[in-house]
């Protein structure tokens, strides 16, 4: 197994909240609405407990530490928008449609993230590093996610045979590139714009 698999199975499990354990899911509520109120730097494991009306002991049998519920707190947004999305694309009949509206969708809801905008705008320094040096978790755990759904729409002959992963790891940069740097002619905050970019750029490598 691959580091990028193996972590992403770990960040998998993070996920799967024990079964009746309302207390994790009011850590990461509480831990969410801190980090967009006050940003990652100033807000301790003891603020989320207070938030969470539990004590510092039990949130830290939950996380080991604020690092890890980061992580958690951002892997669930994400699959929260993800969940969104996949509502949005199940009205969409063809496939190469599909799999450009779902690049148009995951640019412009992350771009417009109040946790992403909030951390890019006042502690770049602390989240660039999670976005970039240590992004290899996240991205494997993505690509796994995009691959399955690039196969799914081959094995249908909805759009062109080639590596699904190789495919959905260049989607993943470029939406983490135009999420990161948004300044230029692909600009993340214009729907229209980057749906434009996406029938332009993609459909040619996505069209049978």
């Amino acid at each position: 197994m691959s580091r990028n698999a193996a972590a992403s199975k770990t960040l998998l499990k993070n996920l799967q909240v024990p079964e009746g354990d309302k207390t994790y899911e009011k850590i990461l509520d509480a831990g969410l609405a801190l980090f967009v109120e006050f940003g990652l730097r100033r807000t301790t494991m003891e603020d989320v407990a207070g938030k969470a009306g539990i004590g510092r002991a039990t949130a830290y049998r939950r996380f080991a530490d604020k690092d890890q519920l980061i992580q958690v707190v951002i892997l669930r947004e994400c699959q929260q928008q993800l969940a969104r999305i996949e509502a949005e694309l199940a009205q969409i009949d063809n496939g190469v449609e599909r799999v450009l509206e779902s690049f148009v969708l995951a640019v412009t809801r992350a771009h417009h993230h109040p946790l992403l905008q909030r951390l890019l705008t006042s502690e770049p320094e602390t989240i660039l590093p999670i976005l970039t040096q240590r992004l290899w978790q996240m991205m494997g755990f993505f690509r796994m996610y995009m691959a399955s759904m690039l196969d799914q729409e081959q094995e249908k002959g909805a759009i062109r045979k080639q590596s699904s992963e190789a495919l959905a790891e260049l989607m993943l940069r470029l939406t983490q590139s135009m999420v990161l740097s948004p300044d230029g002619v692909m600009n993340p905050a214009n729907e229209a714009g980057v749906r434009q970019w996406a029938n332009d750029y993609l459909r040619p490598l996505l069209t049978p």
